[in-house]
């Protein structure tokens, strides 16, 4: 295995261990073991737990954008071929969609920008990852509002994030595209 594709491994196993037991789940050697590496390999390459869990945030930092790329993308094809109503719909299935395969990183964003707030090494994590969340829908607003400049993208963003953490840690039903999209009407 290359040293690139095994620090993407380590990092990525940091991320799903974050969201599924929190910072304190995550040790050097929980980490080897979860990821199948041998004791010390995570070590070897983050000395310090601080430093692995910042590589780690930066890492779902990139996974979040590209998770914009793609929705960005796949928007801008379908409100081209069917119009801004099937567009919005689109990013509401989409978002729907996320809620379920990519619960993990949602809950690893939840947890290290909570403690962005609390442990001074991590606090410019929390901005990284707001704004890496936030840029969907910046985005996503910026064009269905007709580039206004008066759109509450915290608002929607904050009640988009509220859905899907009570859906995510098992205290609301699952988003619909629907609600989603209702969102987004509102907001405008």
């Amino acid at each position: 295995m290359k040293k690139n594709d095994r620090k993407e491994k380590i990092l990525d196993g940091v991320i799903k261990l974050i969201a599924s037991r929190g910072l304190e789940g995550v040790t050097h050697r929980a980490v080897d073991q979860f990821v199948g590496l041998p004791q010390g390999s995570t070590t070897y390459y983050f000395p310090k737990k601080a430093a692995l869990i910042i590589a780690a945030a930066e890492q779902l930092a990139d996974h979040l954008a590209k998770d914009c790329d793609e929705l960005q993308v796949g928007f801008a094809a379908c409100a081209a071929k069917q119009g801004m109503e099937a567009a919005i719909t689109y990013v509401g299935e989409y978002l729907v969609s996320y809620a379920d395969n990519s619960r993990h990183l949602f809950l690893a964003r939840m947890e290290l920008t909570v403690a962005s707030t609390r442990r001074e090494e991590f606090a410019h994590l929390g901005e990284l990852l707001t704004v890496a969340a936030r840029r969907p829908i910046e985005f996503f607003l910026e064009l269905i509002s007709d580039g206004r400049t008066d759109v509450p993208v915290e608002t929607c963003a904050g009640l988009i994030d509220g859905i899907t953490l009570m859906y995510a840690t098992g205290q609301g039903p699952k988003p619909t595209t629907d609600q989603i999209a209702a969102v987004f009407r509102s907001i405008l």
